[in-house]
């Protein structure tokens, strides 16, 4: 009983102070001009976005803090803290090179940081040194529909390699409306919670949970019209946090069902880039990621938020389902 008064303790005081931490940070922010830049081909309403602070997502990285004194309370088996521990590294390391890209688009005053090579190159080697460095709670045997899947280290690698670097470029091509990544992470990350509370893992259960607490504080501050935007650091680490997420609950084949919204995304510029290529100029959509074709068709923020946190827990429920089924 000691220890569940103490994490919801720290619960409450983590969302409280996250809230009060984003406020001063968002005057900081604006003071050091650490803002967003627009690109010059987006549409009017988000034109008028030019300026808003840019890194609100630092406390998604601060919210980790609040589970330490977890580790002293609960009594945990080594591979359990080695997972959480994973869990963190690539939360912290991809939300590291998410950092550079927003220091260095505040710096060019202009909408981009890190080239995409520059990105894909960082992502890749943090991903590579994340393999080595936990591969002893790699598991190569890959669970889905009640197959399982003996991958081999190679095959699984290769899996692994695809989950986060897909995973963390998809979820910052997705952060482009006010809200909606924060809004459809929040409901992806109750399957987590289901998971870790299924597995008795506690140490993932006060991750997940103070990951989501620390995203609903952001979102306090960023529904349309957005005060703060949580920037690539923010995009990056929940990416690495998900994809890794996934990895250690051995549900590596369902995260793009879980993240069909930010595969969604992807999906739509490789399609439109594609066809533009094949016919010399046509498009499938009026632009992409597919959330500004549906802004151009008029629909509003709080409207693609919606639609897209609804797809997103539709597809959850499914997924949740199949896990306790045995799937």
């Amino acid at each position: 009983m000691k220890s569940e008064i103490i994490f919801l303790a720290l619960m409450i005081i983590e969302f409280f102070f996250l809230i009060f931490f984003e406020k001063y940070l968002t005057d900081f922010l604006e003071r050091s001009n650490l803002v967003q830049h627009v690109r010059e081909e987006l549409i009017e309403s988000h034109k008028k976005k030019e300026g808003t602070p840019r890194g609100g997502g630092i406390i998604f990285l601060i919210s980790i803090a609040f589970i330490i004194p977890l580790l002293f309370v609960l009594k945990v088996p080594y591979d359990t803290f080695t997972k959480l521990l994973f869990v963190i590294s690539s939360t912290i390391l991809f939300g590291f090179i998410g950092l550079i890209d927003d220091i260095l688009t505040s710096r060019k005053s202009s909408s981009e940081g890190l080239s995409i090579r520059s990105k894909l190159i960082l992502f890749s080697v943090a991903t590579v040194f994340l393999f080595f460095v936990f591969k002893d709670i790699m598991n190569f045997n890959v669970i889905f529909l009640g197959l399982n899947l003996n991958f081999g280290p190679i095959l699984y690698f290769l899996l692994f390699f695809i989950m986060m670097v897909g995973s963390v470029n998809a979820f910052n091509l997705t952060d482009g409306v006010d809200g909606l990544l924060g809004s459809i992470v929040s409901i992806m990350l109750l399957t987590f919670i289901f998971l870790s509370y299924l597995t008795k893992n506690f140490l993932l259960l006060g991750f997940s949970l103070s990951l989501l607490i620390s995203i609903l504080a952001f979102l306090w501050f960023n529904s349309p019209k957005a005060s703060i935007f949580m920037g690539d650091l923010g995009a990056s680490a929940l990416g690495g946090a998900i994809a890794s997420l996934s990895i250690v609950f051995k549900t590596e084949l369902y995260l793009p069902f879980i993240a069909i919204i930010p595969v969604i995304e992807a999906i739509s510029i490789f399609i439109q880039i594609a066809y533009f290529k094949a016919t010399h100029g046509k498009r499938v959509f009026k632009m992409t990621p597919i959330h500004h074709h549906f802004e151009i068709l008029g629909w509003s923020e709080a409207k693609i938020d919606y639609r897209f946190s609804v797809i997103t827990a539709f597809m959850v429920i499914i997924v949740v389902v199949l896990k306790i089924i045995g799937l």
